[in-house]
């Protein structure tokens, strides 16, 4: 009796190591269960040129509104492109005032040029007359010629003028637009220094120091938007089939909670580093995003979670 129980016990313990065994390695395969984090929707907080940093004003954890100041910077690169831009605004300014004197001169004494191209012409028709009839030398006809000649020219070289002058008006008057609009755009870009949060959220990453210098697209902070879901990994090769839509359950290891898949994945993607195996190749499983039923409270951000 004692040798029957021996051995149904050594049975029943190597059924239940098979059992172990199975689920192992092929459980995912043959039910749903996986592995995945909560998470938010990322968003950083970046200066577009080197900066400095002034005041950091929120810390890791503390919840940031949308548009709220998070950083306060100072920028030396900044500073120099609006001492230069305000130069050459100050420089389009005073060559438009010149251009503007040289077209007003222009246009008073336009009027003057053409009416003494006007009588030249007249005076040299007539004098043409008096030649054909003897009754002009030819050193006066051409003296009368030009006369007539150094009129026109004056009168081209006015109207000339004049042409180029509105042209280049236009052109600098357009271009001095445009520059200050990007004067205005650089001065609102960079909101007297103060950085803020692009979505609502909570600071996960405080990457700034005060007093640090950084790079032009560095990230000074990190948030996570206020939306929390999952995204989990399961095997591709499983024997079970997922639609979008589906219930499932979330194990955060204090109970579970209800989620519904929200979509699959068309990838297969690596595992974060936490959930590799030791000793294995790096694993790639195809992800899958649930979102949390209405009502529940989800667990924090970054929390490691079963799919079931």
């Amino acid at each position: 009796m004692k040798r029957m129980a021996i051995k149904w016990t050594y049975l029943l313990a190597l059924i239940g190591f098979g059992v172990w065994m199975f689920d192992v390695f092929f459980g995912g395969n043959v039910y749903l269960r996986g592995e995945g984090l909560v998470l938010g929707q990322p968003a950083v907080v970046a200066a577009e040129y080197n900066v400095t940093i002034r005041k950091v004003l929120v810390k890791e954890g503390e919840r940031v509104a949308q548009g709220q100041v998070v950083v306060e910077v100072s920028s030396q690169q900044l500073a120099e492109a609006r001492a230069r831009l305000s130069a050459e605004a100050a420089a389009r300014a005073a060559r438009l005032a010149d251009l503007g004197i040289r077209k007003e001169v222009v246009n008073a004494t336009l009027a003057a040029a053409e009416d003494r191209e006007t009588v030249a012409a007249e005076a040299k028709t007539q004098l043409n007359e008096s030649y054909k009839k003897g009754l002009l030398s030819t050193l006066n006809r051409t003296a009368a010629a030009e006369q007539a000649y150094r009129g026109q020219q004056d009168a081209e070289t006015l109207r000339a003028e004049k042409r180029a002058l509105t042209d280049q008006l236009k052109m600098l008057t357009v271009a001095t637009g445009q520059a200050d609009l990007a004067l205005s755009d650089l001065l609102d870009a960079f909101d007297q220094g103060r950085l803020r949060g692009p979505i609502a959220g909570t600071a996960s990453v405080v990457l700034a120091n005060r007093g640090a210098v950084v790079r032009a697209g560095d990230s000074l902070l990190e948030l996570v938007g206020d939306h929390r879901f999952v995204v989990a990994w399961v095997p591709v090769g499983r024997w079970y089939k997922l639609d979008v839509g589906q219930k499932v359950s979330i194990d955060a290891g204090a109970g579970t909670l209800p989620g519904t898949i929200s979509g699959i994945g068309a990838v297969a993607s690596a595992l974060p580093r936490e959930f590799q195996k030791a000793f294995t190749p790096t694993e790639r499983l195809q992800l899958i995003w649930i979102e949390f039923e209405t009502g529940v409270t989800p667990p924090p951000y970054f929390t490691k979670v079963r799919i079931y």
